[in-house]
């Protein structure tokens, strides 16, 4: 606890902020006490969760503990969110998790992954998170990275990638729709598609605006990333966190495109910068998914 709190103490407050991750981080014993340190030292926090352990007690801590915003994953309806995580019974937890943070006085956005199991659910889901007063729903793509890797099928094609980011755009640019939907800050879309679909343009902040200290103390990025030697900064241990972040991170703030025989000649290198760091192959330096191409190709297939 002592290492997180010099840790903190070390990073300049301005525009900063702590999001706790995780599958379950309300398993950890000391998990409100960080919380209420993290805000002691003047950060914003907030949380990421799968939402199952959040019953009406811990909702109220979490208000105590003045977290700032939360996110809840729900991957599609019911029997297909619990497949996904075998776990019977997830989905439940999680919506009632949505309902105990609302009547807290929370407003929790949800999170999708989108894959070729859960592509045609869209709209019943958007129902579903109408009628349960959703305000923001962030929509991301399952990625060729992790567990992933095993289950190949799950990928979307260009065609379903095409069908989601028009699902977007449609809900974002209908007059009835009180929701803000969204696509995630993942993946450089093409110069027309960027702004349809969110409210900034690509950018991929990992080791540029974006730190994170692992359980065991590891300084490194984006925890999307993988955990590779060659990406760890850093320990909190033994290192100052701040001189890290001032003279580390050289990786993660240099030009990769220039690695890359499918990046080197694209004409939107420089905005796009090689795309998702945690979608790179930090081993081959090539892109694992270039979703600009993906579309390109299935347009050119039509």
């Amino acid at each position: 606890m002592q290492d997180i709190e010099k840790t903190l103490c070390s990073v300049p407050k301005k525009n900063a902020m702590v999001c706790l991750t995780g599958g379950e981080p309300l398993i950890h014993p000391d998990f409100f006490h960080i919380a209420r340190t993290v805000k002691e030292l003047g950060f914003h926090w907030g949380m990421t969760t799968n939402g199952t352990l959040i019953d009406r007690h811990v909702a109220q801590q979490l208000k105590k503990a003045m977290m700032e915003t939360v996110s809840i994953s729900l991957d599609g309806l019911e029997l297909t969110h619990d497949t996904l995580r075998g776990s019977s019974g997830a989905w439940a937890k999680a919506v009632e998790g949505i309902r105990n943070l609302q009547e807290a006085g929370y407003a929790p956005q949800v999170t999708t992954v989108v894959h070729s199991s859960n592509f045609c659910e869209l709209e019943e889901l958007y129902s579903f998170l109408t009628d349960l007063r959703i305000k923001s729903w962030r929509i991301i793509n399952v990625e060729p990275i992790g567990r992933a890797c095993e289950m190949s099928d799950l990928l979307l094609s260009g065609e379903q990638f095409r069908e989601l980011l028009a699902f977007i755009q449609s809900k974002r640019y209908d007059p009835a729709c009180s929701m803000e939907v969204t696509y995630g800050c993942s993946h450089f879309l093409g110069l027309n598609m960027e702004r349809m679909v969110r409210n900034n343009y690509f950018f991929c902040g990992a080791g540029i605006y974006v730190a994170s200290v692992r359980s065991n103390g590891d300084i490194c990025t984006c925890l999307d990333i993988e955990n590779l030697p060659s990406l760890i900064q850093g320990n909190i241990h033994k290192d100052d966190f701040w001189d890290v972040w001032s003279h580390r991170f050289r990786i993660f703030r240099t030009d990769r495109t220039d690695k890359s025989q499918l990046c080197r000649y694209c004409e939107d290198r420089v905005i796009c910068g090689g795309d998702s760091a945690h979608s790179w192959d930090w081993n081959s330096n090539e892109p694992l998914l270039c979703v600009k191409q993906l579309l390109k190709d299935n347009r050119e297939e039509k």
